[in-house]
């Protein structure tokens, strides 16, 4: 039998590298339930969020984990070398930043299916391989910091509980901050800026490299580029968008008909309510149960523009 060369070790372990490790530990996993509740949010205004979507965002989750957890503990296993799980962490932060732009035709493709099978495959398109990826340091971390079997109980309690309080904190803030205050395509790009700060911090301060920083600053720079995928304003052939902003049921607009004969209150792209600004008349009751500030907007005779609105709240 063909022996396996021993694992590349990793020089020993600065005070302040093992703390620096702690930190990614939490800041991914606290990306990882950000991703998860979000890539459900992001899908919503293509597929709807019924249980088909929120079933397929938790297996694919579920799934990505086991395959980063065992390639995690593989990899590790041959080289202790910490700038490969950087890399893969930076890789994961690219491709969360690349599916703001991807995800409304990636949904669409897929609903050429049932939307079960439709939903299932959407979700792992667009977010199996960066939670694959991110899940890979947990394992990772702990095979690098074990210098001893007799520590391992340690290490691993250790890792996992900063790990968990991570994705404690992110689910906190992407339930309670993130989601009812800014669009799903800045909170994903926010995301991927974190993931690449550490990274960056990573090559820059402990392995001197320039390069990963260049890619940080690139990968930004594009992403911020692509302003009509920021979330900021819609763009429609048949009607104009007067509002647009998050709230905890999703994203929210009032759009009119360019000859101005119509408004509509849409949430995650389904129509709620119609107005007809000649008669002054909401379509049906349901719209008493609307945000104020929402009824204000679809009544007001002026053009608000998206601060004033925001204003309002």
């Amino acid at each position: 039998m063909k022996n396996r060369p021993p694992a590349t070790p990793e020089p020993a372990l600065s005070s302040g590298l093992r703390r620096y490790l702690y930190v990614t530990a939490a800041i991914t996993g606290a990306a990882i339930m950000i991703v998860e509740i979000l890539g459900a949010k992001m899908l919503s205004p293509y597929v709807g969020l019924s249980h088909f979507v929120w079933t397929a965002q938790i297996a694919v989750t579920l799934v990505a984990l086991a395959a980063g957890y065992y390639v995690g503990g593989r990899l590790a296993d041959r080289s202790q070398q910490l700038t490969r799980l950087y890399w893969a962490i930076l890789g994961a932060a690219v491709y969360l930043a690349v599916t703001v732009a991807i995800c409304e035709p990636v949904a669409y493709w897929c609903l050429d299916f049932n939307l079960a099978f439709g939903s299932l495959l959407a979700s792992g398109i667009l977010f199996f391989l960066p939670l694959a990826l991110l899940a890979m340091t947990g394992p990772f971390l702990v095979r690098v910091i074990t210098s001893s079997i007799s520590g391992v109980g340690g290490n691993v309690g250790r890792l996992t509980s900063i790990s968990t309080l991570g994705s404690l904190a992110g689910t906190m803030l992407i339930g309670y901050f993130l989601i009812p205050l800014f669009p799903n395509s800045i909170t994903m790009y926010v995301t991927a800026l974190c993931l690449m700060l550490v990274c960056a911090g990573y090559f820059a301060i402990y392995r001197r490299k320039v390069v990963p920083a260049l890619v940080l600053v690139v990968a930004a720079g594009v992403g911020f580029g692509f302003k009509d995928h920021l979330g900021f304003k819609g763009h429609y052939e048949l009607v104009k968008e007067e509002f647009r902003g998050n709230s905890h049921f999703g994203r929210l607009q009032v759009v009119e008909a360019l000859d101005g004969s119509c408004r509509y209150y849409l949430n995650d792209n389904l129509i709620q309510n119609t107005y007809d600004p000649a008669r002054k008349v909401v379509a049906h009751d349901r719209a008493s149960r609307l945000p104020a500030n929402f009824l204000a907007v679809l009544r007001s005779t002026s053009r608000p523009t998206i601060s004033t609105c925001l204003s309002q709240r």
